[in-house]
């Protein structure tokens, strides 16, 4: 699976960054889909959009380059060569977030009704994110045997160039990335569902639509990750880092619904 889709006279646009661009495309339909049900304007989803690309670009590369300091720190030059890959999914959620709250206390709104507004676009999101992890062999599961049965298994086949070091034998590998993706495309419908019932019965409280789909986002993090191919035994840091966010996810949940009458938490 070639890195570049297309040619732009001679500019590459490259097949990564054409599906995630599609995916900021999709979710702005789908947040102004949401502002709608809310009853809300769209100017601020836009205006959210101008900031939060940028700064998430910047923290998701920042991300990355700390969970891999041991190769940077001998090849410094390599960290601003952004065209090379290599952004962490929980630094452009750090800052995604931290855009939003700051602009949140900059106009007088509810922190926790945006991210509830803004749920489904995120959720979606991510799910098309992994489906470009799929398609451009980026994220590699455990091998499969090189036998394997015509028994319909979910089974992906890498191309030889893109093979994991030492597994250059395997063909087929487990899909890992269409897994998430398919279950983070569940929850997107789960979450959907809420969001309406959300904006018109108010039956949690503001944030509880947005944290229970990132709990289970952070489970279905974690389950997927025994389908890693790693070179570690036992939980690797990204499921540890999975359990911890659907931890904290689930106190805040329990906390913001027992004190949905005190208008000032977490506001």
């Amino acid at each position: 699976m070639g890195l570049i889709a297309c040619f732009i006279g001679k500019v590459p646009l490259y097949l990564y960054g054409s599906i995630v661009a599609a995916a900021l495309a999709a979710g702005l339909v789908v947040a102004r889909i949401s502002a709608w049900v809310y009853d809300e304007a769209f100017s601020p989803v836009v205006d959210l959009l101008l900031w939060g690309i940028p700064v998430s670009f910047v923290i998701a590369r920042i991300g990355y380059v700390l969970g891999h300091w041991g190769f940077y720190a001998d090849h410094l030059e390599s960290i601003l060569c952004f065209w090379e890959g290599g952004f962490s999914i929980y630094g452009a959620a750090i800052g995604f977030l931290t855009v939003l709250w700051v602009y949140c206390r900059r106009e007088g709104e509810s922190f926790w009704h945006w991210l509830d507004v803004l749920a489904p676009a995120l959720l979606l999101i991510l799910a098309v994110n992994q489906l470009g992890h799929f398609v451009t062999q980026t994220t590699v599961g455990m091998p499969l045997p090189p036998d394997l049965p015509n028994d319909h298994t979910l089974a992906e086949y890498i191309e030889f160039s893109y093979r994991p070091s030492g597994f250059e034998n395997y063909e087929y590998f487990r899909p890992v990335a269409l897994y998430q993706a398919g279950l983070q495309f569940a929850v997107l419908l789960l979450v959907s569902a809420f969001t309406f019932l959300q904006a018109r019965r108010r039956l949690w409280a503001e944030g509880c639509v947005f944290l229970c789909g990132a709990l289970l986002i952070a489970l279905i993090r974690f389950v997927c990750g025994f389908f890693y191919l790693s070179a570690t035994p036992g939980l690797h840091s990204g499921q540890l880092l999975s359990l911890l966010v659907a931890a904290v996810c689930l106190i805040v949940f329990w906390r913001r619904q027992h004190c949905r009458h005190d208008r000032y938490f977490w506001r």
